[in-house]
């Protein structure tokens, strides 16, 4: 199974969410690689930082992505993809390389108009391929404003649905992944932690 984190526009949190489910994704047993397609490489530096050695990474900053984790595919069971906020051969090559892509946006009027262009992206690679997508709101500071953005999202639900699990903004996020941890290590009964664990759980029911 090969999810995307991505979207055209910079500072949604991609890097932060992509370690985070990789955390989980370890956590619960599974053979996890996170491949870092951003050449700012977040991932990497976290994978650097992080004491276990239970999640492999590696960069691939190529429009070849998509035929280069092939051979991987057959070796991990979930291959996580961090990919840059740029419009670019690369990240069309992420998006074309997955099994579900997840949209990370913030509950911004801007952030809902950028939207559009990675959605454009994401209907080219569907003439080549069946994508399942879905938008999470990251970095949310009140419910009203989740749920305002949430709302906001329905006009793209034809092209990808928004998923039910939200994330706030909390200094839990920052702190744990200079650690080299996901917010469940670093504060296991913390509301991000809370956040993060439904996030997974629904992602994966999503992909089975």
């Amino acid at each position: 199974m090969v999810i995307t984190v991505g979207s055209t526009k910079g500072g949604v949190g991609k890097s932060t969410i992509a370690c985070n489910l990789a955390v989980e994704s370890a956590l619960a047993g599974t053979k996890t690689l996170l491949v870092d397609a951003d050449v700012q490489g977040s991932s990497l530096s976290f994978r650097s930082i992080r004491e276990k050695d239970d999640i492999q990474a590696m960069a691939i900053t190529t429009p070849t992505l998509h035929k280069d984790l092939k051979e991987f595919e057959r070796v991990y069971g979930l291959i996580l993809i961090d990919a840059g906020g740029r419009e670019s051969a690369v990240f069309r090559s992420a998006i074309a390389a997955c099994d579900l892509l997840l949209i990370p946006v913030l509950p911004s009027q801007y952030d809902l108009w950028a939207a559009n262009d990675t959605i454009k992206l994401l209907q080219e690679a569907r003439t080549f391929k069946d994508i399942p997508a879905y938008f999470v709101v990251n970095q949310v500071t009140n419910t009203k404003i989740a749920r305002e953005a949430m709302d906001a999202m329905e006009s793209f639900a034809d092209e990808a649905a928004t998923l039910e699990s939200t994330l706030f903004s909390r200094t839990a996020y920052k702190s744990s992944i200079l650690l080299g941890k996901g917010v469940s290590e670093h504060e296991a009964r913390g509301k991000a932690a809370q956040e993060i664990k439904s996030l997974y759980k629904e992602i994966v029911t999503k992909r089975k």
